[in-house]
């Protein structure tokens, strides 16, 4: 196993901050058209491209930020997997529970996970 170079560690920590800073955007973007209730034609589909990709990412991301020098296969694979459990999770919870806000959850993944992400964008590891 041979160790990255310095140039190697910058060029992922730049891209590291550079995702983390997209997925606070996409959360932030995803809020808005919900709040402006947008539902139909080509903003409609942008807006669902925009909440299922945040949803899928963001809070895994999250989570994966505190990696350190984890290889990229590595972070993508839990970021791919606690965006989909925590999706799945709250789908499941407000099945089960017979509450369906789906607009409510998707604030609170918002609200829990930009903080994460944006301490990511300064601080990539």
């Amino acid at each position: 196993m041979s160790v990255p170079s310095a140039a190697e560690l910058t060029r992922a920590r730049t891209a590291r901050r550079y995702v983390a800073i997209l997925l606070v955007l996409a959360g932030v973007i995803a809020c808005v058209l919900n709040l402006l209730d947008v539902s139909g034609g080509a903003l409609g589909e942008f807006r669902l491209l925009i909440t299922m990709g945040f949803l899928l990412l963001g809070p895994g991301w999250a989570a994966a930020g505190f990696l350190r020098r984890a290889p990229a296969a590595h972070v993508w694979l839990l970021t791919l997997g606690v965006g989909t459990a925590v999706t799945l999770i709250g789908g499941q919870l407000m099945v089960s529970l017979g509450l369906w806000y789906p607009s409510v959850a998707l604030f609170l993944v918002t609200l829990i996970s930009v903080p994460f992400l944006l301490r990511h964008a300064v601080v990539a590891q």
